[in-house]
């Protein structure tokens, strides 16, 4: 009897774990159908894949790279510059991700002479590091594209901990991220009902969005997104870390950098204020002697379509319309810029 018990046991064990292998197998087949999928069909047609598929076409001709977060996405239009330009930022990007696609292609761009910077009233923010809790980036998309080193993700793994190992497992497939498997879900649908998989027009990395829909009572929500809650002035060290590598990065190939403060409406710098005022980045950052040196010039526009909410498609986002007359504004800045640095070139090239 007892050995029957016995023998009853270990065939209910090689059950348990045969059913426990088959289980994975299936799982691990689910995730690869998912990540071939969504690489075949849905990635190659992503906002980010378009972006950096454009900007590899032609990144040894570029002279303006434009960085930073979706602010700056939607603000400023390539075509209209006289010189090469091109629209690098990425939708919720913050400084580190910056420097690590930066870093990873500046020596690949011979004749790029100036980096614009995007700089906005949450750009320091400790809730642009908070990743658990955001719901519209993943560091996903820079493993896979491999603009993570493996000394990167040390020094990542040291800032975030285990969330960066969250995030290089979760690049394996869309199924392992929420906000990937948001837009895969999407995608999935639309593939099946045979609509199109990606409508948003792209120039040169500017994304083009038409319309207005200002609102000032969804515009407090909002900005509580960008700040950490009942912290006035906060600037996170690891962005500001980030930050002045990007700076020295560029100042040691003999790149000039440029900071840009893009137009908001009257309604979000209201709101944004009660957690960070212009002076107080203007003394932490601008003016700061760690950074300033290599800030080759400063343009600040922030409220200079404050009131006009036609120019914008929400508090913080220039439309269509907004992005041309804002282009068409700052053509004559950077042209100065570039002239400045031609006529250096010029008077301290060997004769």
């Amino acid at each position: 009897m007892r050995n029957f018990k016995e023998g009853m046991m270990k065939f209910d064990l090689k059950i348990v774990i045969k059913g426990a292998l088959i289980a994975l197998c299936i799982f691990v087949a689910i995730l690869l159908a998912a990540r071939w999928i969504d690489r075949i069909f849905f990635r190659p047609e992503s906002v980010f894949a378009r972006t950096v598929r454009g900007f590899e076409e032609q990144k040894d001709q570029i002279q303006i790279l434009l960085m930073g977060q979706s602010d700056m996405k939607y603000a400023i239009i390539p075509k209209i510059m006289p010189y090469k330009s091109y629209n690098f930022a990425d939708l919720g990007e913050n400084y580190i991700g910056t420097y690590l696609r930066l870093k990873y292609y500046i020596d690949q761009m011979p004749r790029l002479k100036i980096v614009v910077i995007g700089l906005s009233l949450p750009s320091f923010s400790s809730a642009r590091l908070n990743w658990n809790e955001r719901r519209h980036f993943s560091m996903s998309n820079y493993f896979t594209y491999g603009y993570i080193t493996h000394q990167d993700f040390k020094e990542l793994y040291k800032m975030k901990g285990f969330i960066v190992v969250r995030q290089k497992i979760s690049s394996f497939s869309p199924l392992l991220d929420k906000v990937q498997f948001r837009f895969f879900w999407r995608n999935m649908k639309k593939l099946i009902r045979n609509q199109p998989i990606q409508k948003t027009v792209i120039e040169d990395g500017y994304v083009r969005v038409p319309g207005s829909a200002v609102m000032e009572g969804l515009v407090a929500k909002r900005v509580d997104t960008h700040f950490q809650e009942n912290d006035k002035n906060d600037f996170d060290k690891d962005l500001l870390s980030y930050f002045e590598r990007i700076l020295i990065l560029c100042h040691q190939r003999g790149i000039k950098v440029v900071t840009l403060m893009i137009p908001t409406t009257d309604y979000y710098i209201k709101h944004a204020e009660k957690y960070m005022t212009k002076a107080a980045l203007d003394e932490k950052v601008l003016t700061n002697p760690k950074f300033s040196p290599y800030i080759y010039k400063h343009l600040d526009y922030l409220d200079l379509y404050a009131k006009d909410h036609a120019l914008f498609i929400d508090a913080d986002h220039l439309n269509y319309k907004g992005a041309t007359v804002f282009s068409e504004r700052i053509v004559s800045e950077l042209s100065k810029v570039m002239e400045q640095i031609q006529k250096t070139s010029a008077l301290t090239a060997p004769r």
